[in-house]
């Protein structure tokens, strides 16, 4: 594959994650502490729990506490998106601030991160980059407690169908307008797949494969590659 199509096939899935993950991030946790003076979130529709029938909104009760009692996942994922762009990779989380997504066989794109920062990695080009993850809405997810009903969204469980569970967390305008949905298998209650619906009408959808929970992952897994200033 030329230089320039395989540089642009990983940018390409690298804005397909990011956008993701920034768009999941705000819509489970816009209330975070820090976020007030960069992240100005508009207000704009009222949170509908209240109103919703007591059978869904035990099923955002139940999703809340299924993220906040997970302690590590292990899996593969699949990412698709609606604008073509497709990938495949592997996922390690530990709660509540290190995670690690790896593209492929992680030669080329890497995402880690710590309680302080967001590093991307792209091995073939030897360069890592680093973001102040308090500056980002990716630190929302490596929160200490997970909520599903933010200021400022519609919170809302869809119709589906038997042994699905589909939580919709979404904003029609403003800052982090879009849709988030979170699925989950009944039986067992977990959490398997989500769906992003960007406001440029994009949706990118990123699939759990042969997940493990709450089984150890040691700190080797999140140690940061070191590459000379000379190569």
């Amino acid at each position: 594959m030329p230089n320039n199509t395989k540089r642009q096939n990983l940018q390409s899935r690298l804005a397909a994650l990011i956008m993701t993950l920034m768009m999941t991030w705000m819509m489970m946790k816009a209330r975070i502490m820090g976020f007030g003076s960069r992240v100005m979130f508009i207000v704009s529709l009222p949170i509908m729990l209240a109103a919703m029938p007591s059978m869904a909104s035990d099923d955002v009760t139940r999703a809340e506490t299924w993220f906040n009692k997970i302690r590590t996942i292990s899996a593969d994922f699949v990412q698709v998106a609606s604008d073509g762009t497709s990938a495949e990779g592997k996922l390690a989380f530990r709660r509540p601030s290190r995670m690690k997504i790896t593209y492929g066989k992680g030669d080329e794109l890497q995402l880690i991160t710590s309680s302080v920062w967001l590093h991307v990695d792209r091995p073939d080009e030897r360069l890592l980059t680093s973001y102040p993850i308090s500056e980002t809405p990716l630190s929302l997810i490596l929160a200490e407690k997970v909520s599903l009903r933010p200021d400022g969204y519609e919170t809302r469980v869809l119709p589906t169908s038997a042994g699905i569970v589909r939580i919709q967390i979404g904003k029609d305008d403003g800052e982090g307008a879009g849709r988030l949905t979170l699925e989950f298998s009944e039986k067992p209650f977990q959490f398997r797949r989500w769906i992003v619906l960007d406001a440029a009408g994009i949706e990118t959808s990123v699939t759990l494969q042969n997940i493990v929970y709450d089984q150890p992952i040691a700190n080797e897994v999140f140690r940061l590659p070191e590459y000379s200033d000379g190569n």
